[in-house]
């Protein structure tokens, strides 16, 4: 695992500007500014990618189907978000992201943590 231990601290610090701007999303959304949202959601999205595809050879070495499992939670709800987004359904984008997105990511970042910590930590 040694040899992850910077992909696991990057991607920490990575997940927590992706929490930063799920929630400048929900404050663009709620002033109206729903236009604005959708190039910052694309922002998040892109991190996201790259914390997913940096981070697959350690959650396969840690053998973590929990991880795995929040993943594929997260990709799924952010998928109806961006059907929501193409849709022009505001009201829908901010509703998912709210009660589902944000709690499903900040289970997922959670998860992150509790993984990686004890290797970054030692």
């Amino acid at each position: 695992m040694e040899k992850y231990i910077e992909v696991m601290k990057k991607s920490l610090e990575l997940s927590e500007t992706i929490l930063e701007g799920l929630r400048y999303i929900q404050k663009l959304l709620s002033e109206g500014k729903s236009e604005q949202s959708v190039f910052m959601f694309e922002e998040v999205l892109q991190a996201y990618a790259t914390i997913e595809r940096n981070i697959e050879p350690v959650v396969n070495e840690l053998n973590n189907e929990s991880i795995s499992a929040k993943q594929a939670e997260f990709s799924h709800t952010a998928n109806l978000v961006v059907t929501a987004y193409e849709e022009k359904n505001y009201a829908k984008v901010k509703e998912i992201i709210q009660f589902t997105l944000v709690p499903r990511y900040k289970r997922l970042k959670e998860e992150l943590e509790l993984a990686f910590n004890p290797f970054i930590v030692s």
